[in-house]
């Protein structure tokens, strides 16, 4: 008698719910059944996917904790991921943010912890080199034990609130790539977001500058680093990227950032009150910084006949594709 299709719980987001269940359909059977001691594994690796394939279907992740094959006994601990009985803090920050009476922080902890894995979870299983054949046979295998199988928390609706299972998505792996190219042109978090949404896989914010592309040297992480110092001050910002052509096979081997554009948006407020139909002034000033770029000032003049900044551009030369990429 055919068994019906794994279908994930009634409240995974329906956005979803095609990659989990696609997924899950795709593992082994025997992955979905309860992982049982006596079980024996030719490799760590091969247990370790049957057991996180057990735990993506159940709604919960594993995490290794010990363990090396150059152990006279191997022994390898899996544990649940919320096994922890308290959150770790290597920095030492304080439990909570502490402020003074003026509501100004005064610790070292800048936001409250939103995301907090430990609850003493007591799910253990163990993988330990043993005999697995009759005694004297000296045959020996990796052989799964279970210490443990409760949880202190209940399953999750959609798996993929753990970034171990999000890993093992194909469609996650693309959307990685999807990114890297992203990031790669200086594209900003908040325009990169839309596009990434529609891959079926947003990365949070964190997530996405954390990416690092093959190709980035030093000078473009410097860049990217102005990037994000500008979403995070609310600027608006554009880049203008030239691609290095393989001449042989037509690929594109390098990008670099040529020029960027950026302006705050009270800044841009002025400019359409002030500038647009009237006058705009632009000037180039050098040796500002240690890349000798030009930083390019656009300026305005209100209606009481003072002159402000409209917005800002670092650029290669003063050249006429730099000032109409301004304009």
């Amino acid at each position: 008698m055919a068994t019906a299709p794994w279908t994930a719980h009634p409240h995974c987001p329906a956005h979803l719910r095609g990659e989990v269940e696609a997924h899950v359909r795709a593992l082994p059977s025997a992955f979905l059944n309860e992982p049982l001691s006596g079980e024996v594994f030719d490799n760590v690796e091969l247990c370790k996917e049957r057991l996180q394939g057990f735990a993506f279907a159940q709604g919960f992740a594993i995490t290794q904790q010990s363990g090396s094959m150059k152990q006279a006994r191997p022994r390898f601990d899996f544990q649940c991921i919320y096994h922890e009985n308290s959150t770790r803090n290597y920095r030492k920050l304080e439990k909570h943010v502490e402020r003074d009476e003026e509501d100004k922080i005064t610790s070292r902890r800048k936001q409250e912890a939103t995301t907090i894995n430990a609850r003493n979870c007591l799910y253990l299983i163990y993988l330990a080199f043993k005999q697995i054949g009759k005694r004297g046979s000296r045959e020996f295998g990796l052989v799964l034990g279970v210490k443990d199988s409760s949880h202190s928390h209940s399953m999750a609706v959609n798996p993929l609130v753990y970034a171990e299972h999000k890993k093992a998505l194909s469609g996650y792996q693309m959307t990685l790539d999807l990114g890297k190219s992203l990031r790669s042109a200086y594209i900003s978090y908040s325009a990169a977001r839309r596009v990434l949404e529609q891959a079926g896989f947003p990365l949070d914010r964190k997530g996405y500058y954390n990416l690092r592309h093959r190709a980035l040297s030093a000078e473009k992480d410097e860049f990217a680093g102005l990037v994000v110092a500008l979403e995070d001050a609310g600027f608006v910002f554009e880049c203008r990227m030239e691609e290095e052509i393989d001449q042989q096979s037509g690929e594109v081997v390098d990008t670099q950032l040529q020029q960027i554009w950026f302006a705050h948006p009270d800044q841009i407020r002025y400019a359409q009150r002030f500038i647009a139909g009237w006058t705009l002034f632009v000037d180039g000033t050098f040796n500002t910084n240690a890349r000798n770029l030009v930083l390019l000032v656009m300026a305005g003049i209100t209606n009481c006949n003072r002159t402000f900044v409209a917005a800002l551009s670092f650029a290669r030369s003063e050249s006429k594709m730099s000032f109409d990429f301004i304009f």
